[in-house]
């Protein structure tokens, strides 16, 4: 699928499954570049587990993410390659602690350089070989995948049509059963298992699908770096622009263990910044700071998204998404129960769970 100019991030009806509990309840969502956006709930409701599934961390039980133009779960995409292009700082920092400062930031370009200068050589090598296969065979092979298309879009169709009446009368099985005071979603047992079963095959079919693509020449691909040399060298250049924009030049040679909690995730930001990512992942980043160290991260943080960065944070800093925020989405339960700009969300909330989280979190 095909993203438009608009959207960086959209996630189609997505869900994931741990045994029996639901942590991701049918999320569906669309994500603009540029776009600060922050994730508010309880704990348990699902927040950190959607950033793990958009980082590649988790895979979904059902669903589409597409990131930048690409569907994730597309077996002919490259994983590695999609997370170079997402940035993600965790509660614990997450530092080597036999590495300096400049060293963690200098990992990921230095190892992910190296490896797509050999992939990329190695790539090259074979194109000579796939052009000339495609002039002898590559009129016979499309033709042959043209039909396979026809018969697998013939197979989608027939079974979303048969999954829609089902969905219908799954949805009108819905009860509310409140256990502990709180409200919990049931349905139909055999509906439930009937849908699930028609939505992995639909699933399956359009992974399928898209990974049925007609044959192509290739082109040999330039190389970024020609040496190991010149990348570590590239490395060493950014990780002192991102030191310095961080106000930790003169800790380029330390060791994490000597930093404090605020500088350790400062340094862990830097190190996610570290390869251009198009979007930066916050989980919780200031939960394992002592309070007197929350503000300098929250700075650094708000600096970065004013430069235009793409970020979801998870964040139980309200002051902070209420400031910084374009828009929150509030979860529950593994859903998104209520979505809006701050000032919705914080002065109009619509929903009783999302007043009474906000009732004893401001």
């Amino acid at each position: 699928m095909t993203q438009t100019s608009d959207t960086l991030l959209r996630l189609q009806d997505v869900s994931k499954r741990f045994g029996k509990k639901t942590a991701l309840d049918h999320i569906s969502l669309e994500i603009a570049p540029g776009r600060m956006v922050g994730l508010l709930g309880s704990n348990g409701s699902g927040k950190s587990t959607f950033l793990r599934c958009l980082n590649c961390l988790e895979d979904p039980n059902a669903g589409k993410i597409i990131f930048d133009g690409v569907d994730l779960a597309d077996l002919k995409v490259d994983i590695n390659r999609q997370r170079e292009k997402m940035g993600m700082v965790f509660q614990q920092f997450n530092l080597f602690s036999n590495m300096t400062v400049k060293e963690n930031i200098m990992l990921a370009p230095v190892q992910i350089g190296v490896k797509n200068m050999r992939l990329t050589r190695l790539k090259n090598v074979f194109v000579p070989l796939h052009n000339a296969w495609f002039k002898a065979f590559g009129n016979a092979y499309n033709k042959h995948i043209d039909k396979k298309l026809v018969l697998l879009q013939t197979q989608l169709e027939d079974y979303k049509t048969k999954l829609k009446p089902i969905v219908s009368a799954w949805d009108e099985t819905k009860t509310i059963k409140y256990v502990g005071g709180k409200p919990f979603a049931t349905y139909d047992k055999k509906l439930t298992k009937q849908k699930l079963a028609l939505t992995d095959k639909v699933e399956n079919l359009e992974r399928k699908i898209g990974r049925t693509v007609p044959f192509a020449q290739k082109s040999v691909a330039p190389l970024q770096f020609t040496s190991k040399k010149e990348i570590k060298k590239a490395a060493s250049i950014t990780a002192d622009k991102l030191l310095e924009s961080i106000g930790l030049s003169d800790k380029a040679d330390v060791y994490p263990s000597t930093l404090s909690g605020g500088q350790k995730q400062r340094v862990a930001i830097a190190r996610a910044l570290a390869m251009s990512p198009k979007v930066l992942l916050f989980d919780e980043p200031t939960s394992a700071l002592d309070p007197e160290m929350v503000g300098e991260v929250l700075d650094l943080i708000k600096r970065v998204a004013n430069k235009g960065m793409t970020m979801l944070i998870v964040t139980h800093e309200m002051a902070f998404a209420r400031e910084v925020a374009d828009k929150i989405f509030f979860m529950a339960e593994g859903k998104i129960l209520e979505q809006g700009t701050p000032q919705q969300i914080f002065e109009n909330p619509e929903s009783e769970r999302l007043r009474d989280f906000l009732s004893k979190v401001l």
